[in-house]
C-alpha cells in the first residue's frame, strides 16, 4: 500500500461524486478543497463548456496540466475532472500525492445524469464509451478505489475512516 501524502486527489467518471465527496473529506480533514475544473475556469476566465466550444478539448487539457502543476504541492484535497487520466504525465504528477478513484455503476451514472447540468464531454460521447475508454486508466492511476452508488454520506464516512487510519 502506498503511503498517503498530499495532495489527495479524487478521480473517476463524470457524475461519480468526486467533487461532492472531495469537498466533504477536505472539511473532515480540515484541509483546503480545490476543484480542478473551477480553477481552470478561473484561470481561463471562461466556463468549461465555453472553453470546449471556443478552443476545443486539446486546449482544455493543456490548461488542466498547467493548473495541476500549480496545485501539486498543496496540502489539499483536489477533485479532478473525469478526463484527468487521459494524460500519462498527470499520473507522474499526481503520484507525488495520493489518488482515490470513485467508482459508480453505469446505471447509477445514468440516473444522476438525468438531474445534472450539461457536461461538454457527454455531448460528444456516451457514458458507456467513456467507461470503455477510461476505466483501466482510472484503475492504473489510483492508489485505492471506493464505490459510490448509494448514500454519499456512507461513502464519505468510509473514505474518511480509511484516510484517518492511514494518516495515523
Amino acid at each position: 500500500m502506498a503511503k498517503i501524502t498530499y495532495p489527495i486527489y479524487f478521480i473517476g467518471m463524470p457524475l461519480s461524486g468526486k467533487s461532492t465527496i472531495a469537498k466533504e473529506i477536505a472539511q473532515l480533514l480540515d484541509l483546503t478543497y480545490i476543484d480542478l475544473d473551477s480553477e481552470i475556469e478561473k484561470n481561463a476566465h471562461m466556463f468549461i463548456d465555453d472553453i470546449f466550444e471556443s478552443h476545443g478539448e486539446a486546449y482544455f487539457r493543456q490548461l488542466e496540466t498547467e493548473i495541476l502543476n500549480k496545485v501539486k504541492d498543496q496540502q489539499a484535497v483536489i477533485a479532478c475532472g473525469g478526463g484527468i487520466v487521459l494524460n500519462k504525465l498527470h499520473k507522474t504528477i499526481m503520484h507525488q500525492g495520493y489518488v482515490i478513484h470513485i467508482m459508480s455503476e453505469l446505471e447509477t451514472l445514468k440516473e444522476r445524469q438525468k438531474n445534472s447540468y450539461g457536461r461538454p464531454i457527454l455531448l460528444k460521447k456516451t457514458l458507456e464509451r467513456l467507461i470503455d475508454e477510461r476505466f483501466l486508466k482510472y484503475q492504473d492511476f489510483a492508489h485505492v478505489h471506493f464505490q459510490n452508488d448509494d448514500d454519499v454520506k456512507v461513502t464519505v464516512n468510509t473514505i474518511y475512516q480509511y484516510l484517518k487510519e492511514q494518516l495515523k
